[in-house]
């Protein structure tokens, strides 16, 4: 039994609509039929959508068909999300990620978010390129979200390509869609989904693109329904890519440094990781190597006052 609003339902009806749906999509995997049953249920499921001017999902179903990505349930590519009375299209990581398989240039990729309470995470950079290790809390509350990270593995091969993104430009990219009307889809359940986006979209930036277009595509629905301009993120206090990290050289020296100061053996390394998040970074590992120096002098300077204190 059909239970929508006359208006929508009448919405869902229109054949022009039909007609201009088919007409603008950019795949033809995207049926009407099926995209139209698969909004009636979104519908049904979330009274809020009801509450939408008919307009905004009509333009919902032609942005479904611009971009390629289904509204069904089950793939969770994209959403309808009501936005005061307006109903919204909103893409997900999951079918940003579609498109990029689609573009064939990449082999493989691992999307997360960090929480305050997972029991590591890690990243640096060595002579093999960037690394990432993230080992999740699985006990209860993990706490708010800290990072979100991206690992791409190219179909030509290489090293992989690691984004990461921080609170504080998750925070710049939600800002920035909030002000260009599609801040939305980051209250709710959907917060993670977005910060996945976020940095999936970014990271997008740097892979090889495609002969179809397909990449450009994705970054383009990427953008449009987003309404985010990365190059207005602010940086990160991680280091970029090309930047090389302190290594088990400079942890050693400055542990046999502390050492000599009076600091006990096992303080010592505490004493690193305390300085490196004093310092904005997630761990000591995640330093730029040109702060040697700088954080090599700081901790003398602690220590000394720690033996006069």
């Amino acid at each position: 039994m059909n239970t929508l609003p006359i208006a929508f339902n009448e919405a869902l009806q229109d054949k022009k609509l039909a007609s201009r749906f088919t007409a603008g999509r950019y795949t033809k995997d995207i049926k009407w039929a099926a995209e139209k049953k698969f909004a009636e249920t979104a519908i049904q499921k979330n009274p809020e959508i009801a509450k939408c001017t008919p307009e905004s999902l009509s333009a919902c179903m032609l942005d479904c068909a611009y971009s390629g990505l289904s509204l069904s349930p089950t793939l969770a590519h994209a959403y309808l999300v009501p936005y005061g009375n307006t109903c919204t299209f909103a893409p997900g990581y999951r079918g940003l990620l579609h498109l990029a398989y689609k573009a064939g240039t990449v082999k493989s990729v691992q999307v997360n978010v960090v929480r305050e309470h997972d029991m590591m995470f890690e990243v640096w950079t060595d002579e093999n390129g960037r690394h990432i290790k993230h080992h999740e809390n699985a006990r209860g509350n993990a706490g708010n979200v800290t990072h979100a990270y991206c690992i791409a593995n190219l179909t030509a091969g290489g090293p992989p390509m690691i984004e990461v993104m921080n609170a504080t430009q998750l925070a710049a990219v939600e800002a920035q869609a909030k002000r260009k009307g599609g801040g939305a889809v980051w209250n709710g359940p959907w917060r993670d989904e977005m910060c996945k986006k976020a940095v999936l979209r970014r990271a997008s930036k740097t892979w090889p693109k495609d002969s179809g277009g397909t990449l450009e595509h994705m970054m383009g629905v990427a953008d449009r329904f987003g309404g985010v301009d990365f190059d207005d993120v602010p940086a990160d206090s991680e280091p970029p890519e090309q930047e090389l990290c302190m290594s088990l050289d400079h942890q050693t020296e400055l542990q046999d440094t502390l050492l000599e100061y009076g600091i006990k053996p096992d303080v010592a390394p505490v004493w690193l990781t305390r300085y490196a998040k004093a310092k904005g970074y997630s761990s000591f590992s995640n330093m730029p190597a040109r702060l040697f120096e700088e954080t090599k002098q700081s901790l003398i300077d602690y220590a000394k006052k720690s033996q006069n204190g």
